[in-house]
C-alpha cells in the first residue's frame, strides 16, 4: 500500500526509493544491556547449595535421627526447585541449609507502555497507534546504528540515549489545528507552545487514512537517506538553508529528547492533509540529533528496552 501510494504522490522519476514496510520488518538483535537474569540457573545453584549442605551433615553426623533429617532435607531440596525458582524470579535471596544467604538474578517487569487513548476526536486509537509504533520503531532502528542509511555518509551510527516516545491528545490537538482547515500553512509557534510540527500533503485520495498516515512518515524519515546527515549528527545553522534537499522533518522525528508525539489526518477533496507535532521538538542549532555513542550507554540502568530505546 505504502509503495503504491508514495508512487501515486510523485511522478515516476521522482519516486520515493523508500520501502517503509520492508524496513520495520527488519529485526537485528539490539546490542542493549541483558536486563533479566536467568530464574532457572539461580534455582539450580541453589539446590546445589542446599544438596552440598545436606551431604555434609550425613558425612559428619552418625546418629540415626540425624541421618533422617538429613535425608529429609535432601528431599526437599531434589523437590524444591519449582519453588526455589518462583523466589529466584521473584528477586528474593534464597538460604542455603548452611544458613548463609545467596545472591539470585531478578527479572524486571515493567509497567506496560501507556496506549493511545484520546477519545474520539478525528482519530481512531488505531490510528493513534500506527502514528506511535511506527516513530518508535524507526527511532529504534536508527538508535542500534545498524540498519538506517545516511546518504553521502554511510549507516547512521547508533545512539548513547534515544527516548521511546509517548502519544500526548495535547500534541494531537494542536495538529488538529493544522489539518481542520484543510489549508496546508504554517501556524506560528505561539499557537503551539513548546511543540513542532511536520506535515505532508497527499496528491490523491486513492487510499486509506492508514496509506495516507505511513505516507507521511516515509516522506519524513526517508530524507536522511536521500539527503543524508553528518555522521556527528550536529545539527549546524547550515540545516536551515538546505534548500528542498533538507532533513528538517527526519530531524524532528529522530531528535533524541522528542517524549511526546500527537499526529491528525484528514481527507481534504483532493488531497489528504497529515501534522505530527513532537514535544520538546528539537531542530536545536549546534545541538546534537542525538549523541553518537554505544547503544544505550547514557540510558539509566535497567531503562533499555529491546527496541533500544529509553523508557522514563
Amino acid at each position: 500500500m505504502l509503495a503504491q501510494a508514495t508512487a501515486v504522490m510523485r511522478p515516476a522519476k521522482y519516486a520515493l526509493v523508500f520501502n517503509l514496510d520492508a524496513m520495520l520488518t527488519s529485526r537485528i538483535a539490539p546490542s542493549a544491556p541483558n536486563i533479566s537474569g536467568s530464574a532457572t540457573t539461580a534455582a539450580a545453584t541453589t539446590a546445589a547449595a542446599t544438596t552440598a549442605a545436606a551431604t555434609t551433615a550425613a558425612a559428619t553426623t552418625a546418629a540415626a535421627t540425624t541421618a533422617a533429617a538429613t535425608t529429609a532435607a535432601a528431599t526437599t531440596a531434589a523437590g524444591g526447585g519449582g519453588a526455589a525458582a518462583t523466589t529466584a524470579a521473584g528477586g528474593a535471596d534464597t538460604t542455603a541449609a548452611g544458613g548463609a544467604p545467596e545472591t539470585t538474578a531478578a527479572t524486571v517487569t515493567r509497567k506496560p507502555w501507556p496506549k493511545p487513548n484520546c477519545g474520539a476526536h478525528t482519530l481512531t486509537n488505531g490510528l493513534r497507534t500506527l502514528f506511535l509504533n511506527t516513530h518508535n520503531q524507526l527511532r529504534g532502528l536508527l538508535a542500534r546504528g545498524q540498519t538506517q542509511t545516511s546518504a553521502g555518509w554511510g549507516i547512521a551510527p547508533p545512539a548513547a540515549l534515544m527516548y521511546r516516545m509517548k502519544y500526548s491528545c495535547n500534541a494531537e490537538s494542536y495538529a488538529i489545528q493544522y489539518v481542520s482547515s484543510c489549508q496546508p500553512r504554517v501556524l506560528p509557534e505561539y499557537t503551539h507552545p513548546g511543540h513542532k510540527v511536520n506535515t505532508h500533503v497527499l496528491r490523491t485520495v486513492q487510499t486509506t487514512e492508514a496509506g495516507a498516515i505511513q505516507n507521511a512518515m516515509a516522506t519524513w524519515w526517508g530524507q536522511l537517506a536521500r539527503f543524508g546527515m553528518r555522521s556527528n549528527m550536529m545539527f549546524y545553522g547550515s540545516e536551515n538553508r538546505r534548500g528542498n534537499r533538507n532533513v528538517l522533518k527526519w530531524a524532528k522525528m529522530a531528535w533524541w529528547n522528542n517524549k511526546e508525539i500527537g499526529c491528525a489526518v484528514r481527507k481534504c477533496g483532493t488531497f489528504f492533509y497529515t501534522a505530527c507535532m513532537y514535544s520538546p521538538g528539537g531542530n536545536r542549532v549546534n545541538q546534537h540529533v542525538y549523541k553518537v555513542g554505544a547503544v544505550c550507554s547514557d540510558c539509566p540502568k535497567g531503562e533499555c528496552d529491546g527496541q533500544a530505546l529509553c523508557r522514563w
